[in-house]
């Protein structure tokens, strides 16, 4: 009997040797699970009785059970390496069927497929087209394409805040000019008579018009245009008021260098010029253009024009006996006779005045006043006023917005262009005092993309209007920006294979726009915009289109999403890994390569999402080390050892006995 007792007892041995051996064998297989061996003494077993006198038989090897603890995570810098920090298992499909294993050595054959090392399919729950995860159904989980198509922009959605502290750059007004019939005539040997009077200055917008003031122009009798010019400055209604004196001199008979008399010369403003120190009307204008505050051109052998860009009187002289000299005032903005032509003989003088020209606020006009019934010989009433606007908006003047945001958006081919958006603040509303109003221009590569004034014109401004309330918010409901005329070009400005635009006239600016889309229309979202006493600032900014994109990496999360990262900087979430878990782990049945397969003893597989109830989570970029301690290995070893050698020892000494009882005679 001792004989089988020990013999059972080395077969336990031998099998806790091959386990552990087996365990240190693996130590660095990733997702290995290390085993350990169970034992069960055995005893004989009668029908009717038990075994209370028996000794034992020996012992029985009643199971090599694996060990489901967790394992050390070790990162790898692979982000297909994946490891399960929790509960569960990978799923697998091969031509065996569905397999089990925590080992996460993940790549992709060359049809795009998740696999393993081995060649097996990672299974989970596949993504569809707009990326919604499939739940429930397992499939092989694939990458499919390498590259990802393009995608048209039908949306910007943008939010900012435009600040309410800011200036309006455009100013409207009307502009006129001195066109009475003393200023610009000369006058032999006096200077300008100007008559003292006044101006009533009349608010045109009030139906009658409404005299808000009265000023004296000029203040005094014979002041120069200059002075007039600066008092017309310092009225609030007017914008701006300058002056410029011109004139014209026929010098067709003057003697020049050796045929002028000795001490013949030309003087402007008091300032001469020797006839004998010039040779002919270029250098005497020239000789003329060095004097101060007085400026000179030579026109013609007979002609020079003398100019006073500040609007003070022009007084000339010619020191010549025998030589007369016509000079001529400016009117308006071409030089002719005011009137016949004055003569300057002998030493005489003519004196001209300058013009004024002044720009006022829209809403106002300089008028004869009613009473007294006097004005400034200057003017010649009603003056002729002409309507401008004064910085205007041009897209290539930064001085004519207040602001401008750029967003890239693509055509239905991929190509890349640039939306240029410029913010304009409004004058305050006269009708609603309550609301403050920006204009939205937009532009896509430098282009105007408004809807044509006729069918098939060319493009117009694209303007929208903006409004505020008095707290900084939209005007409810905000505009809707559709951009209807927008053709892509290429980069030589010619249009390209692309969707083109769909005008407004034809329906192109009914919301929702259809997806995919049919034109190169798309939205502009402002919804959440502001107008708050705070400086400009977009808050957020998107668009929905993108180029063609190759993939660079795959990406998994904690809860096992898929995630492929391409060149064109979008992401596309392909599907998501699912994980298995068993009533009883113990119960599967190793089958090799680190993988389990289920059996009646392990239960059906529960099948799930990572970080879902009972399931633990994904780490990317690692990989779960093999659960064995070497140094308990060792130890476990050294007592296996001892073992196998005690049952050796029963052997020998029941040997030992058996050979006393052999040896009686």
């Amino acid at each position: 009997m001792a004989f089988n007792t020990g013999l059972s007892g080395l077969k336990a041995a031998s099998t806790d040797l091959d386990v552990i051996g087996n365990n240190i064998a693996n130590s660095a297989t990733i997702g290995f699970k290390a085993s350990r061996a169970e034992f069960h003494d055995v005893y004989a077993r009668e029908i009717l009785g038990g075994s209370s006198r028996s000794p034992g038989n020996g012992v029985l090897v009643q199971t090599i059970a694996q060990q489901f603890n967790q394992g050390n995570i070790k990162p790898t810098e692979r982000n297909l390496d994946l490891a399960i920090d929790g509960t569960g298992f990978f799923i697998m499909r091969d031509n065996t069927g569905q397999t089990y294993t925590r080992q996460g050595i993940i790549g992709i054959d060359k049809n795009g497929n998740l696999i393993n090392n081995r060649g097996a399919f990672l299974q989970g729950f596949a993504a569809d087209r707009q990326g919604n995860i499939i739940p429930g159904i397992l499939s092989d989980l694939q990458v499919g394409d390498q590259f990802q198509d393009p995608r048209q922009t039908s949306n910007i959605d943008i939010s900012f805040n435009v600040d309410s502290r800011e200036a309006v750059l455009e100013r409207r007004g009307s502009t006129s000019a001195a066109n009475g019939a003393i200023i610009g005539n000369a006058q032999a040997g006096t200077v300008n008579g100007y008559t003292a009077g006044s101006l009533d200055i009349q608010d045109i917008s009030t139906t009658p018009a409404t005299t808000i003031s009265t000023v004296a122009i000029p203040s005094a009798a014979n002041r120069s245009a200059r002075a007039i010019a600066a008092e017309l400055s310092n009225l609030s209604q007017v914008i701006t008021a300058s002056a410029s004196t011109r004139v014209k001199i026929d010098v067709s008979t003057l003697p020049y260098g050796g045929a002028a008399p000795a001490g013949a010369s030309i003087t402007i403003n008091g300032q001469a010029v020797s006839l004998a120190s010039v040779n002919d009307a270029s250098e005497l204008a020239t000789a003329i253009a060095n004097l101060t505050d007085i400026s000179a051109s030579f026109v013609a052998p007979s002609e020079i024009r003398v100019f006073n860009n500040l609007g003070d009187d022009i007084s000339v002289a010619i020191s010549s006996t025998g030589t007369n000299v016509s000079v001529q005032g400016a009117t308006g903005t071409t030089f002719t006779n005011a009137g016949a032509a004055v003569v300057v003989a002998d030493g005489g003088a003519a004196t001209v005045g300058g013009e004024v020209d002044f720009q006022v606020e829209e809403s106002f006009q300089l008028v004869t006043p009613t009473a007294p019934a006097t004005a400034s010989n200057i003017f010649n009433f009603p003056l002729a006023y002409v309507p401008f606007i004064e910085n205007s908006f041009d897209p290539i003047d930064p001085d004519t917005y207040n602001h401008a945001t750029q967003v890239e958006v693509f055509d239905s081919l991929g190509n890349s262009h640039n939306a240029t958006l410029y913010y304009v603040k409004e004058r305050a509303s006269t009708v609603n005092p309550n609301v403050s109003e920006w204009s939205l221009y937009v532009q896509v590569d430098g282009q105007d993309v408004g809807d044509p004034v006729v069918p098939g014109g060319a493009a117009t401004r694209a303007r929208y209007s903006v409004q505020f309330d008095r707290e900084g918010n939209l005007i409810d409901p905000p505009p809707s920006i559709v951009i209807t005329n927008w053709t892509p070009l290429d980069a030589d400005g010619n249009p390209i294979t692309a969707l083109g635009p769909i005008n407004t006239s034809a329906g192109g600016d009914v919301l929702p726009l259809p997806d995919p889309p049919t034109s190169s229309n798309f939205v502009i979202d402002i919804e959440n915009s502001t107008q708050f006493g705070n400086a400009f600032a977009v808050d957020s900014l998107t668009q929905n289109g993108f180029a063609v994109g190759n993939i660079t990496e795959l990406d998994v999360d904690d809860e096992g999403i898929v995630f492929a990262r391409y060149s064109n900087g979008q992401t596309s979430l392909l599907g998501q890994v699912a994980l298995a878990n068993f009533a009883n782990n113990q119960g599967l049945t190793p089958i090799g390569n680190t993988s389990w397969a289920q059996s009646f003893a392990s239960g059906e597989p529960v099948i799930g999402s990572p970080q879902a109830g009972v399931f633990g989570g994904i780490r990317s970029g690692t990989l779960e080390e093999a659960n064995v301690d070497i140094a308990e290995q060792l130890v476990n070893l050294i007592i296996a050892q001892r073992n196998y050698q005690a049952n050796a020892k029963t052997i020998e000494t029941e040997d030992a006995i058996t050979q006393t009882i052999i040896n009686l005679r």
